[in-house]
């Protein structure tokens, strides 16, 4: 393997500065604050969430984004059914947080 991210580019100095911006922003406003998540069962979702979206993109042969744009305009395969996908899990994180699905809540 090779390391492509050991090179400073447009791209991580975008990101850098977007982030560096975005705190000195809020620190010289007096708004920055840290903040966690109070109820450990949304932490327990956002972790969830997190460790599904990895391995869904690879599934989905690529980000949202890149199947939305990109996909739909080059006649993939896959695009149908990962936006399928998508709307699924939406479906499925709504319900959750709105009434709770009974197979995430009993455990």
């Amino acid at each position: 393997m090779t390391a492509s991210g050991n090179t400073f580019s447009f791209a991580v100095g975008s990101v850098s500065g977007v982030l560096i911006g975005a705190f000195l922003g809020s620190w010289s406003k007096g708004h920055f604050r840290w903040e966690a998540c109070e109820d450990p069962r949304e932490l327990k979702r956002q972790m969830l969430g997190a460790a599904i979206m990895g391995p869904g993109a690879i599934i989905a042969v690529g980000c949202s984004v890149g199947q939305g744009i990109s996909g739909f305009s080059l006649l993939a395969y896959s695009t149908p059914v990962t936006f399928a996908a998508i709307f699924v899990g939406a479906a499925l994180g709504l319900k959750q947080l709105v009434s709770g699905l009974s197979f995430i809540t009993e455990r």
